[in-house]
């Protein structure tokens, strides 16, 4: 027989190099049976699996989660956190249109044709 699996999940932000871009996210946390690992607030590096539906929350499965040291509750909890602004995704796929540049002309787009995750 099939065991259960338990999860927490976390509404959170990502934030990118543009301080005003923020991108609303779903985090699902596989944890303990009623044991939820983060408390509110924490900042933390995240690598995961993710969905990104058009216009609406990007959905990530976490692989691998590690939390900023300190008491998120702390006034002074985000000072003595780095700006790391990096975001890396990785995806395997086809390019299936040319390069565009943004605005910026320091931006690049492109779509990329990958397989579909499935989150149950």
């Amino acid at each position: 027989t099939a065991s259960p699996t338990y999860y927490c999940h976390y509404n959170t932000v990502l934030q990118t190099c543009h301080e005003d871009v923020v991108i609303p996210v779903d985090l699902r946390v596989y944890s303990p049976p009623g044991e939820c690992l983060l408390p509110d607030n924490t900042v933390a590096h995240v690598v995961g699996r993710i969905f990104a539906p058009p216009s609406s929350k990007i959905l990530m499965d976490v692989l691998s989660i590690v939390p900023y040291p300190g008491d998120p509750k702390a006034d002074n909890y985000e000072d003595n956190i780095l700006d790391d602004t990096s975001v890396a995704i990785w995806g395997v796929g086809a390019v299936i249109n040319n390069m565009e540049y943004g605005a910026d002309s320091k931006t690049h787009f492109f779509n990329l044709a990958v397989s579909d995750y499935v989150r149950d």
